[in-house]
């Protein structure tokens, strides 16, 4: 594998970046995407509306490369595949999976990450982090993923001294009530942890809650931070995500859907019909707005997310 960029280098060109870019416009490029690289899922979330998807063709390992080398052109030095359920890509023809394009990608980009639902063994992969979606205590979780708690953590536990591994919890009405629990739970257990609001997808139940219950559990886990607990978010997007007071630089990020199909700027375009900025649960959208402030809590969430390391390599 081709040697990656050093620490050095990397801060230098992201303080680049920040300087070119608030110079003029044209250098206002995304810096992190998320690639959705297949619908498929086996499990059917009830916030989630991308497993809804009638499509069941992927990309080919070919298609995929060429996206990664156009991504990387445009000025992407993050990429997180996300799905569906990620593991479950397959290039059949190609005898290509997952593991294929984590290898190509760290070839090209700071950091590879792998958002997953934890049900499927990741002892194959090897990406700087893998994001795991927990919702909840074992009762709540399986009431709103399906039943797969159990699995998840056992999967945690067999490879949390070995990978990366954050949690992040999607809060909503179902979950509202034992976050605070949860954090706990899991405080010990994985590299650390992150929260997300529920966005009101068409065609899913609004599970939102109102911003006077967010305000009051963004507190509480502040006060858990305060603490030493192992929560990841900055305490400026702790502090703003009840209301959306902060302001969204929008062109930091990319997607790419299962199609293919490339996206600047915000996570829900071409995914919503009407994107409701009052709304807003995606905290990592909020942690790089913060990041380009030069906000030091962004700053140090960004480091300790992509740079940090497990406690067996420290």
């Amino acid at each position: 594998m081709k040697k990656r960029h050093s620490r050095a280098k990397q801060v230098l060109y992201l303080a680049g970046y920040f300087i070119k870019s608030k110079l003029s416009p044209e250098f206002r490029k995304p810096l992190i995407c998320s690639f959705k690289i297949t619908s498929k899922c086996n499990l059917k979330c009830i916030h989630c509306p991308f497993w809804k998807s009638n499509s069941t063709d992927d990309l080919s390992f070919g298609e995929v490369i060429k996206i990664l080398d156009r991504l990387y052109k445009d000025g992407v030095r993050i990429v997180i595949f996300e799905g569906g359920e990620p593991l479950l890509w397959k290039d059949n023809q190609e005898e290509k999976d997952l593991s294929d394009v984590i290898e190509y990608s760290k070839r090209l980009f700071y950091s590879v990450g792998v958002t997953t639902n934890g049900t499927m063994d990741p002892g194959k992969l090897d990406p700087d982090i893998i994001f795991i979606s927990i919702d909840g205590l074992q009762k709540t979780h399986d009431r709103i993923r399906g039943k797969s708690f159990e699995t998840i953590i056992e999967n945690i536990n067999k490879y949390s001294s070995s990978k990366k591994i954050i949690v992040n919890i999607c809060i909503s009405e179902i979950n509202y009530d034992e976050v605070k629990e949860l954090v706990r739970y899991l405080n010990n257990r994985v590299f650390g942890i992150t929260i997300q609001f529920f966005y009101p997808y068409n065609g899913v139940e609004d599970l939102r809650i109102a911003a006077n219950q967010k305000e009051k559990l963004l507190k509480e886990l502040i006060s858990l931070k305060d603490a030493e607990f192992n929560l990841l978010d900055s305490p400026a997007c702790l502090k703003n995500m009840a209301y959306n007071t902060w302001r969204c630089y929008d062109f930091l990020v990319s997607s790419v859907e299962h199609s293919g199909n490339i996206t600047r700027g915000c996570y829900l375009k071409n995914k919503v019909d009407d994107v409701s900025c009052a709304d807003c649960g995606f905290t990592a959208h909020c942690e790089i707005s913060y990041a380009y402030r030069l906000n030091s809590g962004a700053i140090k969430t960004a480091a300790r997310i992509f740079w940090g390391r497990i406690s067996h390599q420290d």
